[in-house]
């Protein structure tokens, strides 16, 4: 989604944005420019007197600067008047820039200045700007986010009732932790209600390209009405007040409005309401997102970090484009060098890639493939030696994760998916109600048996009534509980997975942990295929993301969720589901087919299997020595599609081809996006 935004615009935000967050600087730096002004104009009007004349614009620099300096020489014998008149207005402008009086009168200026920048009273002159109404934890993640991204041209405030400086501290700390080589410095913090339509005009909001209504940090209370949160009813109640702000303003365009829920029933209210513009709103529910991305994690876990990166500026994004005339999906690949054409929909056309500009730097269109194709179609199987996932601890998401594993095994029957929970006595009940239902009956073959109440949580493996719990368990998906407070939300998942790490046979199982505090990331040692999910970073990079264009929220959620799935229902409340994303062992998913799995460059890999699956499969990356690696992937050094060099998202070390083809072993993994179209 192009910026948009005119030279002037771009100027007059950064403008604002300087001014709003070091006032005294730019007062400072305004004050020198005038001055500058004032003796440039003083030496213009020295040159144009008669006895000057044939003197050079240096020397009437040095006289015009002495005479505001010094003014004790100014009146000089001339024939003249116009002399005298010059003159005396050069001192006059030296007076004004220079005297005690002017200074002592600008500095009230400056401390005026500081004074309303710290009480927030001034109305920002933005134009397309990201907004954020409410704070909370999340927020630092999707700042920190924008560093990678177009940072010279995103601009975001804050609204919130939230201290400045706390907010400014909290966000310099998350680029510490990371250690960020850059910061994000187009971002103004402003103090206020976002149900003040004075502190809304004051931060242009009619004016921004989108709105984020995030919930307010706190303790979450619960409303005796429903049982539904009341953060959520306040996003709510903040949605409809926005939508009656932007409704009074009357202007031509309006901002996109993304309002972060946590349960169905809100997001079914905003996205019901008559907003002035339908396809301007997008509600969020981040525990449903959440809980697909752990679901389709936990059946294949090479998928954590490759997901990432899709949904984060670090990485790969997707691009909306017109469709090229007369071009199809699969000429769009022949022709492609950095960029991956995905599908249609409508007019648009999906790509993945990393910058816009390898979308346009397209080849000649004229690749042909070397490698035969097979001659039948080929047919992956998404098979699994030990389909069953042992699901550890229950929070918000669980419910989601359990819907999405339905859908999933209703899509791919011989999979054999089954699921079995594991947590300790106070959460009894809600597993045993999940395992007794009839929706999930599939899921839970053994019904109650599926459940594992732990006595001792030190001890979880020890004993359970003479069965080992990790008997064909193929990945452990460990949940933290969000009812826990803040310094101990992630004490259990932490407790369970160093359990099973001192357990036998650790190597055997993936392990998927949740972490909600992106401080315990680095606990976590990665040992086999262990993968760390860490909630707040995933959904603040959606945030971002959502921020520069909303509309990949649609994308986003068809390629986490399967057929039937509610979740694949899309903002013009149509269900549709376009593609999903499958990593697979290459010894299955080129079952079928016998020959070597060596390929001359990515691309050949691409268009093979595209053209031998029937167009139904196409690889937008693999996994070597569990590695993931994208290959839109280009950062300028010789990786285009073309290439079979591979390399490590995080690594921006200089490439070394090494070899000529692209081989995938038995063991390797192919992330192929399935399309049902």
């Amino acid at each position: 989604m192009k910026n948009g935004l005119s030279f002037f615009e771009k100027l007059k935000n950064k403008l604002t944005v300087r001014a709003e967050n070091n006032p005294g600087v730019f007062m400072f730096l305004l004050i020198i420019a005038a001055n500058i002004v004032f003796i440039a104009f003083s030496t213009l009007l020295l040159l144009f007197l008669p006895e000057n004349k044939g003197r050079s614009f240096t020397e009437m620099l040095r006289f015009a600067f002495t005479l505001m300096v010094n003014p004790s020489g100014r009146y000089q014998y001339s024939d003249y008047p116009i002399s005298l008149i010059i003159t005396t207005i050069v001192v006059l402008l030296g007076m004004i820039s220079l005297t005690g009086g002017t200074v002592g009168f600008i500095t009230s200026i400056i401390t005026s200045v500081l004074e309303r920048s710290a009480t927030s009273r001034r109305h920002l002159r933005l134009k397309k700007h990201i907004v954020i109404l409410n704070y909370n934890h999340k927020v630092p993640s999707v700042i920190y986010d924008y560093c990678f991204d177009d940072m010279e041209n995103t601009y975001v405030v804050i609204l919130s009732d939230k201290d400045k400086k706390e907010i400014r501290d909290q966000i310099d700390n998350i680029f510490s932790v990371h250690q960020a080589k850059k910061k994000f410095k187009n971002i103004i913090i402003q103090n206020g209600s976002p149900f003040s339509k004075l502190d809304l005009d004051r931060i242009a909001l009619s004016d921004a390209r989108t709105i984020l209504l995030m919930t307010a940090d706190g303790e979450e209370a619960v409303s005796f009405h429903d049982g539904s949160g009341a953060k959520d009813f306040d996003v709510f109640k903040l949605f409809m007040f926005v939508n009656s702000y932007l409704n009074s303003k009357k202007s031509d365009s309006v901002p996109c409005v993304l309002a972060e829920v946590s349960d169905g029933k809100t997001e079914k209210l905003i996205r019901e309401y008559p907003f002035r513009t339908e396809n301007n709103c997008f509600p969020v529910n981040f525990n449903e997102l959440l809980g697909k991305i752990m679901a389709i994690t936990a059946v294949m876990p090479s998928l954590c970090d490759a997901l990432l990166h899709l949904i984060s500026f670090e990485g790969v994004e997707f691009y909306l484009e017109d469709v090229p005339k007369s071009v199809s999906i699969a000429d769009d690949l022949k022709r492609q060098t950095s960029s991956m054409p995905v599908f249609d929909s409508g007019n648009r056309r999906l790509y993945i890639s990393e910058s816009e500009e390898d979308i346009v730097a397209s080849g000649n269109g004229e690749y042909k493939l070397k490698k035969p194709l097979p001659d039948g179609k080929l047919v992956p199987c998404i098979l699994n030696e030990k389909p069953k996932i042992l699901i550890i601890g229950s929070n918000s998401k669980l419910g989601y994760i359990l819907d999405s594993l339905i859908c999933f095994r209703n899509e791919y029957p011989d999979f054999g998916l089954t699921v079995e929970l594991m947590d300790t006595e106070e959460n009894a009940e809600k597993l045993r109600q999940y395992c007794g239902s009839p929706k999930y009956s599939t899921l839970f073959a053994d019904g109650n048996d599926s459940l594992v109440i732990v006595k001792d949580i030190f001890e979880p493996f020890a004993d359970n009534n003479g069965r080992s719990v990790l008997n064909g368990v193929n990945s452990v998906l460990f949940l933290s509980d969000d009812s826990h407070s803040e310094t101990n939300i992630d004490e259990k998942p932490l407790l369970f997975w160093n359990s099973l790490k001192r357990s036998d046979n650790v190597d055997a199982h993936n392990c998927i942990v949740e972490v909600l505090d992106m401080q315990n990331e680095n606990i976590i040692e990665k040992r086999n295929h262990d993968q760390v999910v860490v909630s707040e970073r995933f959904i603040s990079c959606l945030y971002a993301q959502l921020g520069k264009d909303p509309v990949r929220l649609d994308f986003i959620k068809d390629m986490i969720t399967f057929e039937s799935d509610e979740a694949s229902r899309n903002s013009n409340n149509d269900l549709a589901n376009d593609c999903n994303i499958l990593s697979v062992k290459s010894s299955l998913f080129f079952k079928n087919y016998k020959g070597k799995l060596n390929f001359s460059s990515k691309r050949e890999l691409i268009l093979w299997v595209y053209e031998a699956t029937g167009h139904a499969y196409l690889p937008i990356g693999c996994v070597k020595n569990n590695v993931s690696y994208l290959f839109s992937r280009t950062e300028g050094n010789n990786d285009g599609l073309d290439t079979a060099v591979l390399l490590p998202k995080m690594d921006n070390s200089e490439l070394k081809i090494v070899q000529d083809e692209l081989t995938l072993e038995p063991d390797d993994e192919i992330i192929v996006i399935m399309l049902t179209k």
